[in-house]
């Protein structure tokens, strides 16, 4: 799974480095997609994590790593080009 994780982690950087305004472009990056509503209201307590400035913020948005239910957890609440990981591991439940 490291390979893979890896793999993953550099094609969100490469897309980082040309995201230079708007909002995360989905069609972009097809393996990420947001929680469902419902996710999010049952697991919203897992999907929140504190952040290096002290700040909780809820990682909706995933990458899914295959094979496995593996995901990446982020954010982009820092603007265009910059994404905060949360979580690497197993989907959440």
């Amino acid at each position: 799974m490291l390979r893979q994780v890896l793999k993953c982690l550099f094609e969100l950087e490469e897309y980082c480095k040309s995201w230079k305004d708007g909002a995360f472009d989905f069609d972009a990056f097809r393996k990420v997609s947001p929680e469902s509503e419902s996710r999010l209201n049952q697991f919203k307590d897992k999907l929140t994590f504190e952040c290096s400035d002290g700040k909780k913020r809820v990682f909706s948005l995933h990458a899914r790593v295959t094979p496995g239910a593996w995901r990446l957890h982020f954010c982009t609440e820092l603007g265009p080009g910059k994404i905060i990981i949360g979580y690497i591991g197993l989907k959440i439940q």
